[in-house]
């Protein structure tokens, strides 16, 4: 059984003009190069990527990455799959590497504001009084969370600031707000401060980096990732629970047998309600929707 060693990592910096055109040309030749599969996003602020390959190979790319300017200090955080996770390799260029519709909102790291998953840790198990914050989508945090946390009902991570005009959260509360991997936080807590709240810390590496330290503590079920494995177990492993559905892309827990064609499959909640869709995927729910019609004739 081939054996795919998972990175995934980000970092903030200003790429010149002629380093980012640079960047543009040399990054789709990474695929082939180190033979990777997943995705790379660029942007003139920095690079945001999970890949995958042979470990020897990554490792190379993550040397290549480091050489990158702005770039020596990258934080790489690993997993394993038994499988590939990614049909195939590729790069986006894009105005943000996360889309806030902020792009005037340029991260900091290695601030006091971050802390690494011992210190929150210790907050976590502490009296003090805080507030905590998932900042991910509703179908991520459906899979996964600290306990505790406040989960908004976000469609997509631009609406998060909206989300904090409105929660009513006092502005001199101690706010701890986590993601999967950390870059979401970058920004979202910035945007926080710039809101007038005073005390903003964020777990650093996100809970990928909390898992590979505290598995079965304080996060609660899985976490979702944006490949094939769907969602990560507490150990980092690929998931046994989850599946992606076919009919709208969430995440599914409802295994199926296919209705037309009998192939097992995963649908979610929302759409296992409807007949058509227990299905293994949109053509065989056309299909099958058009023999329950003809058999009512």
């Amino acid at each position: 059984m081939e054996n795919f060693f998972v990175t995934a990592f980000y970092n903030f910096t200003d790429f010149s003009d002629a380093e980012f055109k640079q960047l543009e040309e040399d990054s789709p030749l990474y695929g082939e190069q180190y033979e990777l599969c997943g995705l790379i996003i660029i942007a003139k602020e920095g690079i945001n990527a999970t890949v995958a390959g042979p470990e020897e190979k990554v490792l190379e790319f993550e040397d290549r990455i480091r050489s990158l300017p702005g770039c020596s200090e990258t934080v790489f955080k690993h997993s394993y799959c038994n499988f590939k996770p990614f049909r195939r390799f590729k790069v986006k260029a894009r105005d943000e590497i996360v889309t806030l519709n902020r792009p005037d909102i340029r991260p900091f790291p290695n601030t006091p504001s971050h802390l690494p998953p011992e210190e929150w840790q210790k907050v976590l198990e502490s009296d003090e009084d805080y507030v905590l914050i998932d900042t991910r989508n509703w179908y991520e945090t459906d899979l996964g969370k600290f306990t505790g946390a406040l989960t908004p009902p976000l469609d997509k991570f631009s609406d998060f600031g909206d989300f904090v005009r409105e929660s009513g959260i006092p502005k001199d509360k101690k706010v701890l707000m986590y993601c999967t991997g950390g870059i979401r936080c970058e920004k979202a807590s910035i945007e926080m401060q710039q809101m007038g709240y005073e005390n903003v810390f964020q777990l650093e590496g996100g809970i990928l980096r909390y898992l590979e330290e505290f598995p079965n503590k304080n996060y609660e079920g899985e976490c979702f990732v944006f490949d094939h494995r769907v969602a990560v177990n507490q150990e980092l492993q690929a998931s046994e629970k989850y599946g992606l559905c076919p009919h709208c892309g969430n995440p599914g827990d409802e295994k199926i047998n296919c209705k037309r064609c009998e192939q097992p499959g995963y649908v979610c909640k929302k759409c296992a309600v409807e007949e058509k869709k227990k299905t293994c995927s949109k053509d065989c729910a056309y299909q099958y929707q058009r023999q329950l019609e003809q058999s009512m004739r």
